[in-house]
């Protein structure tokens, strides 16, 4: 077996993290196999309609995972707050043949329906079926991709049926802030443009993640929190 890219390790470190932490209850986790490293895109990918102009880039793919299946479901144990996370990543060649996401309906605009036509989904929460999930838009002449977040379970007064907010990190930045975060839900929040966390629609929001960022530092002390703990105030 090839020794774990840099990303990967630093995704498997988190992973294994949760496991050793006696503070944490594991309900799922899944470790997949590694696969090829690629440091270009797969020939197929020139030859799709879909990924016509779409630009994956050298960087994209020496900083991505090739891993089947990196997924764990937990929740620190009490008396610690209640704070709680779930990541499903794999491989981001085999997200981007799947299909797209369609969470559209009777009155979404077609500028809505064009944007999820063109995303994958790259991170979700299967096992506490919350609908969430993270995707890479492939739309042709974007360098890089960008990563959108959608949470049905939030519905701002403004804006009333927009669950999806566009994100302001790359693949790879979301994968090493997901590996800080242990996948905390909601922790996508802290990079989503234009969302004000004093709203009362975020207020469970915003305690989650200040809940997260008083006890993960505590039990993960090798990382730096400060970075998110300036995207939290600034976001209040």
């Amino acid at each position: 077996m090839r020794r774990p890219s840099t990303i990967e390790e630093t995704l498997l470190r988190a992973y294994r993290e949760l496991q050793d932490e006696a503070q944490v209850a594991i309900v799922h986790a899944s470790l997949g196999r590694l696969g090829e490293i690629f440091e270009e895109a797969p020939v197929l990918f020139s030859h799709l309609p879909d990924f016509a102009g779409v630009t994956l880039s050298g960087d994209l793919c020496k900083e991505s995972p090739r891993i089947t299946e990196l997924a764990c479901f937990w929740n620190a144990k009490e008396p610690l707050p209640d704070v709680y996370g779930e990541f499903r990543i794999g491989d981001l060649f085999t997200d981007l043949l799947k299909s797209s996401p369609d969470p559209t309906w009777s009155g979404s605009s077609p500028e809505e329906r064009t944007l999820f036509s063109e995303m994958r989904i790259v991170d979700d929460a299967p096992m506490a079926a919350t609908g969430n999930w993270s995707g890479i838009r492939v739309r042709p002449g974007d360098d890089p991709l960008e990563m959108w977040f959608y949470d049905p379970n939030v519905n701002v007064r403004e804006t009333p049926g927009k669950h999806y907010y566009r994100l302001d990190v790359t693949f790879p930045e979301y994968l090493r802030n997901l590996a800080v975060t242990k996948g905390t839900f909601g922790w996508q929040y802290l990079f989503a443009e234009g969302v004000n966390l004093s709203e009362p629609e975020f207020s469970e929001v915003q305690a989650r993640l200040q809940a997260m960022l008083n006890v993960l530092p505590d039990l993960f002390p090798a990382w730096d929190y400060s970075p998110l703990r300036r995207r939290l105030e600034a976001r209040q």
